[in-house]
């Protein structure tokens, strides 16, 4: 009882992770080592993106020219989604550090690339871009929506066996 919260009578996740550390193999330990020191990084990295996004939108407010305008505004939001793309990595690992478990699942790698990819649409300047570069973008975004999708679906049919397994558990008893 001596991890316990303060608010609460479960151990803290502190605990949970000296707890786990003694049944850990060296490869998962040092998983667990680069994802903690990745996680911290991108928390710095985070700070500076929102720093940096506020500072930009404080320098449209004060030098606000109507014909520039939509540039700045898309260069924002584009700034605004890196910053959510690190927001995602940076939550996906420290949820993976305080429970075991694998350190980035591959649902939210591709949930990641499809934020990165709508990021680059956001960025598109009309002048620059061909009708190659959209159709590849076009593509890889319905490509990588069709596998999250896949691994939703099986992630779900997971859930509904454990579930039913679960119940069916119950209603049989532990002595039958």
């Amino acid at each position: 009882m001596a991890n316990l919260d303060a608010k609460s009578t479960r151990p803290s996740r502190l605990g949970n992770i000296i707890r786990d550390w003694a049944v850990l193999s060296t490869y998962e330990r040092l998983e667990q080592i680069v994802a903690l020191a990745l996680s911290v990084i991108l928390t710095v990295v985070i700070l500076l993106s929102l720093w940096s996004v506020l500072d930009h939108l404080l320098k449209i407010l004060m030098n606000y020219h109507q014909d520039q305008v939509e540039r700045q505004i898309t260069s924002l939001f584009g700034s605004a989604m890196g910053l959510l793309i690190a927001m995602e990595f940076n939550h996906t690992i420290f949820h993976s550090v305080m429970r075991r478990g694998q350190v980035v699942k591959v649902k939210t790698v591709v949930l990641i690339a499809i934020l990165a990819i709508s990021r680059q649409f956001i960025l598109i300047e009309n002048s620059e871009v061909s009708t190659q570069k959209i159709l590849a973008y076009a593509l890889a975004t319905l490509v990588l929506g069709i596998v999250y999708y896949l691994i939703d679906r099986r992630d779900d049919l997971h859930l509904r066996r454990a579930y039913a397994q679960a119940e069916d558990k119950r209603h049989i008893g532990p002595h039958q």
